[in-house]
């Protein structure tokens, strides 16, 4: 159906019971009648009438003997239904293709998922050449590059021996780390400075970075990255460049997921 963006066409009713609803949030939970009369400008016998109407289709529920209003079950089913398809992919995707056109040659996402870091989505620049198992849902170990380290410094430290233990560090090229002391001092390094980083540590002569994404609670649900060959003569400036810009894709992706609202 077409947008109508006219006025014309809103049913006043409705529009003041959705400004009723909208005077809720987390630092506002439970109101009185005089809270939104004074945050709506409605008259108190109106919004009497809608409040009613609201708490009878249990979109408020209301506790007489704190005279307080709150949300209802209603609410809360169609605030899950709303986060259910509120797609990780959909959200990133846009941020994905500014980073990818920012000259990373790919951009992917990934997640940590029974202790194994899973590729999720993926933008690839015209000049990349595919690396053997970083294909979408391909599971790789928990420390496996950037991502993994973006995902892994975040999780408690017996999780990270456990999953050290399962998984044992390997070489793969000259970057890569062997010594399990060494992985988390790194990992808390990330920590320290909300990124990871490596060169030559899975492909030679390849850069990459990763930043943890979080949800609307604070939760690290993903890692968002991005590698490229390493142009000689510039990789200080090349990797300061590919931080900058993942790191900034990752604040913004976790904006959009409601973190820090």
């Amino acid at each position: 159906m077409r947008r109508v963006e006219s006025e014309t066409y809103t049913v006043r009713a409705i529009d003041r019971a959705m400004k009723v609803l909208a005077c809720f949030s987390f630092q506002r939970q439970r109101l009185t009648l005089g809270d939104f009369a004074g945050m709506t400008g409605i008259s108190k016998p109106t919004l009497f009438r809608i409040l009613q109407t609201l708490e009878i289709n249990r979109f408020v529920s209301y506790d007489a003997e704190s005279g307080r209003y709150s949300l209802g079950l209603k609410a809360l089913e169609l605030g899950r239904i709303a986060f259910s398809g509120f797609s990780l992919n959909t959200v990133a995707g846009p941020f994905m293709d500014a980073l990818v056109s920012e000259g990373s040659s790919r951009v992917a996402m990934a997640v940590l998922s029974d202790g194994e870091v899973v590729y999720v989505d993926e933008r690839r620049g015209p000049e990349f050449v595919p690396l053997t198992g970083t294909e979408i849902g391909q599971r790789r170990p928990p420390h496996h590059g950037a991502h993994g380290m973006a995902l892994m410094a975040y999780l408690p430290d017996g999780d990270v021996d456990q999953l050290l233990r399962r998984y044992p560090l390997v070489k793969r090229a000259s970057g890569s780390i062997t010594d399990p002391e060494e992985f988390k001092r790194r990992l808390k390094e990330v920590r320290e400075k909300g990124y990871a980083h490596g060169e030559s540590e899975v492909e030679e002569g390849r850069i990459a970075a990763a930043a943890p994404v979080r949800d609307h609670v604070g939760k690290v649900v993903a890692s968002v990255g991005v590698s490229a060959l390493s142009s000689s003569g510039r990789e200080a400036e090349q990797k300061t460049e590919l931080i900058r810009a993942v790191v900034d894709a990752a604040t913004k992706i976790s904006e959009a997921l409601g973190f820090g609202h």
